[in-house]
Formats: structure tokens, C-alpha cells, sequence
């Protein structure tokens, strides 16, 4: 199915980002994302869907968003996915937690893997108190593994090289809540990593892929 006009801005572009709702997601629209809907609403058309994932629910969306998906996906939905990445050049974020695939009783790593990125079945935890009372809601202050997401954020130290990435891993702090480590390898990119305070230590907990296909992405956060 074409995208419709409705589903255009003004320069022609796909705006509509897609929440899936339909393997029991942990957090929706109306539940763990009411503010970011409340921002992004006024540029972007946001929509949520409980049905099958099919090529025609995905024809007209920018970013493709699975968060905590707490059921099975079947092949021919994965199928659809990765046509998505790969040939209509989409955007996709996929959001898991502590525990990992067996915790969320799904499958999602079967996806990932095609994409050098597996969420493993483990949690991440500071090994010191330091603001916040909780283990599990990890407090990182040199975890960045990419100085563009410093930069992305404003919080690129200025002077610093490329040989100075001591400095750069720190330009950014950033809380980890409950989350699960990565396994990275080629293609994809590693991002974000749990650092030398808390455990495991320097593990990657945010990947990126761009497919050589297309213009489609994919990140995932642990």
C-alpha cells in the first residue's frame, strides 16, 4: 500500500512514527511515553497499531519503535522488518530491559543477530552509591564509545582530539535504568557502554546498524 497524503509533511517525507502494541509491549503511548508524545506530536504524526506487522502497515512510517515486546514474533513479520530496513530505507528502535529475552519471554534477538546486535539475558548494576538509591538505576559518567553523540547533545568538550577519547567518553552523564548489556559485532556500531563503574564493566548497551541496502536504520538500546 502507497503512502497517503495524510501521511506526508509538506516536503513529501514520510512523518509518522509507529508504535507497536502488538506483542504486550511493556511501555506504549499511554504508558512510559505520554511526555515524548506530548513533544513529538506537533511535528510528527504519531500512531499505535496492535495488528500482525505487514508491509502495508509499514509503507507509510518513519520510525518503526518496539518497546519491550513481551511475545513471539513470526518469521513472516520479521520478513517484513528487515524488507523495511533494507529496502524502504526505514528507521527502526527497539527497546528491551533487564533480563533480556528470557525474562520478556520473546524473540527478538533472532532480528538482531542478522544485524551483528544480540540484547544479552543480564542486568546492569553500579557498584557504588552515587545519587541514586536503587543498584539497577545506574548512574554512567564515562560510557560514551562515540564523540557524535556528545556533540548530538551539546556536551562536547571543546580542544579535545581524536586521540583524546578519555575525555570525550566523559563529555556525557547519562542514567541506565534497569537495563541489559549488548553483544556487538561488524556491522553494527556500538554507542554507549556501561563504563568502568558499574557491572559489567565497558559493555556496550546501545548499537546502531545502517543498512547498506538502503538508507534504513536500526538501533538498540539494552
Amino acid at each position: 500500500m502507497a503512502p497517503t497524503a495524510e501521511d506526508m509533511d509538506e516536503k513529501g517525507q514520510r512523518n509518522t512514527i509507529l508504535f507497536n502494541g502488538s506483542k504486550r509491549e511493556l511501555f506504549t503511548i499511554q504508558n512510559g511515553f505520554k511526555t515524548l508524545h506530548r513533544k513529538l506530536r506537533s511535528n510528527w504524526k504519531i500512531v499505535s497499531s496492535k495488528d500482525e506487522i505487514t508491509d502495508a502497515k509499514l509503507a507509510s512510517v518513519k520510525v518503526f519503535v518496539i518497546a519491550g515486546p513481551r511475545e513471539k514474533f513470526t518469521a513472516p513479520e520479521f520478513d517484513c522488518i528487515k524488507k523495511y530496513l533494507n529496502e524502504t530505507g526505514g528507521s527502526v528502535l527497539v527497546l528491551m530491559g533487564e533480563g533480556g529475552e528470557s525474562k520478556f519471554d520473546t524473540n527478538i534477538n533472532f532480528l538482531l543477530e542478522d544485524f551483528g546486535i544480540m540484547v544479552n539475558s543480564d542486568s546492569v548494576a553500579r557498584t557504588s552509591y552515587y545519587k541514586y538509591f536503587h543498584p539497577k538505576e545506574a548512574l554512567i559518567s564515562n560510557g560514551v564509545l562515540n564523540r557524535a553523540i556528545s556533540q548530538a547533545a551539546g556536551k562536547h568538550i571543546p580542544g579535545t582530539n581524536e586521540e583524546d577519547a578519555s575525555n570525550d567518553s566523559q563529555a556525557l552523564t547519562y542514567v541506565y535504568p534497569f537495563g541489559a548489556t549488548l553483544n556487538v559485532n561488524k556491522p553494527a556500531t556500538s554507542v554507549l557502554s556501561t563504563g568502568s563503574v558499574c557491572f559489567p564493566l565497558n559493555r556496550p548497551i546501545l548499537a546502531l546498524h545502517t543498512s547498506k541496502y538502503s538508507k534504513g536504520k536500526l538501533a538498540v538500546l539494552g
